[in-house]
């Protein structure tokens, strides 16, 4: 049982809204990911520097995150204590933002969204990880939630969502080869596919702080961090 990762998540859930850069609304010095990091150190952890680990790279955390197997994580962060982290171990551009090894030797994934006027997560090009733990803070209500991403997305769309993906592609390689052949001025027009994932609908879907599964989704984001 992990009590210091729980202990961590009350208080997470207490803070107020933080910009995801590195300057907060009220004066302080630091970011979204830098005062949540400060709330895992003072659970009891301890923070580790991510140049120990330089084959951490994007495309292996995005992998373990997706399916579970950390086999390779493991290999790439031996000697990573248990009880440390690792801040934004991909960089900031990376997923996580946040790479805990719990005190049971348990990996868990840690992803900071926060918007100014909005009340639900920016996806972009991504999808909820199953066992990630998300920490939502909006300065619309400044409020703070958490969820982990298989409570608000099923693994059957979250599959669906993927294989939509793949069948794009395709179509949009068949026309590539279509297009080279029409370009008979020689002017390399081409067009680059890139998915936009994210929530619509109206709020009584959307927002996360008055969306009735709230409630559910932060006590099982808490549950999942005790284990």
């Amino acid at each position: 049982m992990s009590q210091k990762l729980h202990s961590a998540m009350v208080k997470i859930l207490k803070m107020p809204y933080f910009k995801n850069e590195n300057a907060r609304s009220g004066g302080a010095d630091y970011g979204h990911e830098t005062a949540v990091a400060k709330l895992i150190l003072k659970a009891g952890f301890k923070q580790e520097d991510k140049s120990s680990y330089p084959k951490l790279k994007k495309g292996l955390l995005k992998k373990w995150a997706e399916t579970g197997d950390d086999s390779k994580l493991r290999e790439v962060t031996k000697g990573m204590p248990v009880g440390t982290f690792i801040l934004q171990p991909a960089g900031s551009q990376g997923f996580p933002d946040i790479l805990v090894k719990d005190d049971n030797d348990r990996f868990v994934a840690i992803e900071c969204k926060s918007g100014q006027n909005g009340r639900c997560p920016m996806w972009n090009d991504n999808l909820p990880k199953p066992d990630t733990i998300y920490i939502l803070s909006s300065g619309a209500v400044n409020e703070t939630t958490i969820f982990l991403g298989r409570d608000v997305m099923t693994s059957a769309l979250l599959d669906s969502q993927k294989q939509m993906v793949e069948d794009l592609k395709k179509i949009v390689l068949k026309y590539k080869k279509i297009n080279e052949s029409l370009d008979v001025f020689g002017r390399g027009w081409d067009t680059k596919f890139r998915p936009q994932n994210f929530q619509g609908g109206g709020e009584l879907l959307t927002n996360y702080f008055t969306h009735k599964d709230r409630n559910r989704c932060e006590l099982n984001a808490l549950e999942y961090a005790k284990l």
